[in-house]
């Protein structure tokens, strides 16, 4: 297969202006879900809201009859993964990328959560706060600063930090907030022998919408984590998504869809 014209041919413009219809046959045909770019920073574009509040409200509706996560999520066992990790214990969640409130209102329903925090675009955290005051959700804390001072005991960024483009600002953020464990879900890592810490691609399986992220090097995250006072505690491969990265080859053969953790070190 000819990888190369279709990584050139899928990284153009015009792709946005294909119907969804022609997107999906090339999604299905080539299972590509992401090209390589030229560009060594993301470039600005408008990432585009794809939920609205009365959808969200209509899932607080759902979730009464369901009492489970309705929406998709990355880390398909994040219940049972708090649940081994917190037990019965209090503790307060920070979702950054959070976007749907199943995931709230499921966790809060099992776990013993004090503080639920949610951060993401403006616009998102506009329709959060809408629902807190709407529904009396006393522990729902939607906020747009990171900087203000928090209580934090685990962060989640569930399939999110790839989007952000100034990642290692927000990474130094949340290291100022000193919190037990940071987990990532669907994000993509590489460790082919680089010096490059990330590499941007253009994704593709949701077009006409057009994003762009990073792909890491694990390598040398981790060792950015370990400079600010965090270990890697286990990476493995995510089970949501069967991601093809053949179209990356020969550039990149160590290529993979992981979750993975880094817990707080502790001073001796």
């Amino acid at each position: 297969m000819n990888y190369r014209f279709l990584n050139k041919f899928l990284s153009y413009n015009f792709t946005k202006f294909f119907p969804k219809t022609i997107n999906r046959k090339l999604l299905r045909r080539f299972k590509i879900f992401f090209v390589p770019t030229k560009f060594k920073n993301l470039p600005h574009f408008d990432y585009a809201i794809t939920t609205s509040l009365k959808e969200q409200t209509n899932l607080v509706s759902e979730f009464k009859l369901k009492r489970k996560i309705i929406k998709f999520n990355t880390k398909m066992d994040i219940d049972s993964f708090l649940i081994k990790i917190f037990k019965k214990k209090k503790f307060n969640y920070f979702d950054v990328g959070g976007e749907n409130i199943d995931l709230y209102l499921y966790l809060n329903s099992i776990l013993n959560i004090n503080k639920y925090y949610v951060h993401n675009l403006d616009e998102i955290v506009d329709i959060f706060k809408e629902l807190k005051n709407r529904f009396k959700f006393k522990n729902l804390y939607p906020i747009k600063n990171i900087s203000i001072p928090l209580n934090i005991d685990l962060v989640y960024f569930g399939s999110s930090i790839q989007y952000f483009t100034n990642y290692k600002s927000i990474l130094i953020k949340i290291f100022k907030l000193k919190p037990n464990y940071i987990l990532f879900s669907g994000t993509t890592c590489f460790e082919d022998k680089k010096k490059d810490d990330t590499i941007v691609v253009k994704q593709t399986n949701i077009l006409p919408n057009t994003n762009y992220l990073y792909f890491f090097n694990i390598n040398n995250l981790s060792e950015f984590f370990e400079d600010n006072g965090y270990k890697l505690y286990f990476k493995k491969k995510n089970k949501f998504a069967d991601v093809n990265y053949n179209n990356f080859y020969p550039n990149l053969k160590k290529i993979s869809y992981l979750d993975f953790m880094f817990v707080r070190k502790r001073k001796k």
